[in-house]
């Protein structure tokens, strides 16, 4: 081993790539440094070094898990997919799909709440950076899919292609809002995914999809943090379904009640 290659002390970077317990994967703090930088610097002329940098690790560790900053992009969409997914366990079967679907996708926009200035600086340049464009657009199927899954939606069918691209409609006019909306509430965030929802539904004629089995939706490992953001509760095993309970706040920004997330009112 060379000495730009040794690594740094154990308290300042990550032991394993794999997690342990709540412990964030080496991947997911690779991932989680990049947006964060992007929002200090810019996103289209950070260097690898730079992000390796800042995440705390050598170019050797994070060459392990990514060779390019496209492959950040699309890891970090995948530890929000993840986020996303631990979030949906709690949902209640008994809600109509269209509630589902309200709640998984404001436990995205939550799970996206602490990197939204990466975020935003990332959407600005996206117009002269056409590889992390296309890396969007390439991931963007797969969170739609989840979205249905985490929802308990059975996404099948001859009209799920045209569900799937509403989906999409409604979650990219949602996330235009989200973008600009400045308080942590998320008050006019909801307000829009609501509406949009609704217009949806009358587009597509008046449901998602049926509602699949109850069963907890497994996240892919523990759930992923990275600092500074706290750690959010582990995700429940999945084993017969337990009544509502009280949801524990995993993120500063806004607490969760004893039931889902319910739509704003019409009023609003």
């Amino acid at each position: 081993m060379s000495g730009t290659d040794e690594p740094r002390p154990t308290e300042n970077r990550p032991t394993e790539n794999r997690p342990n317990g709540n412990q964030p994967s080496e991947a997911d703090i690779i991932a989680a440094a990049a947006i964060r930088l992007a929002g200090e610097r810019g996103w289209r002329h950070l260097t690898l070094g730079d992000i390796a940098q800042e995440a705390g690790v050598t170019l050797s560790a994070l060459a392990r898990c990514y060779g390019s900053r496209q492959e950040i992009l699309d890891g970090f969409e995948r530890m929000i997919d993840r986020r996303m997914l631990a979030g949906a366990i709690a949902g209640d079967i008994d809600d109509k799909p269209r509630d589902r679907l309200f709640d998984i996708i404001m436990e995205r926009f939550d799970a996206l709440l602490p990197y939204r200035d990466g975020i935003r600086r990332i959407a600005k340049e996206l117009p002269f950076d056409l590889l992390s464009g296309l890396t969007l657009a390439a991931a963007a199927p797969r969170t739609l899919g989840w979205m249905f899954t985490g929802a308990r939606i059975a996404a099948d069918g001859p009209a799920m292609p045209l569900k799937l691209a509403v989906l999409g409609g409604v979650y990219l006019a949602t996330f235009r809002v989200w973008l600009d909306e400045e308080s942590q509430d998320l008050s006019k965030t909801m307000a829009t995914l609501d509406k949009q929802l609704d217009r949806a539904m009358s587009l597509i004629g008046g449901s998602f999809g049926r509602s699949r089995p109850e069963e907890p939706v497994p996240s892919e490992g523990p759930p992923d943090v990275a600092e500074p953001e706290p750690v959010p509760p582990a995700a429940a095993k999945p084993a017969a379904p337990k009544p509502a309970a009280p949801k524990p706040a995993a993120k500063p920004a806004r607490k969760k009640t004893a039931t889902p997330r319910k739509k704003p009112a019409a009023t609003e």
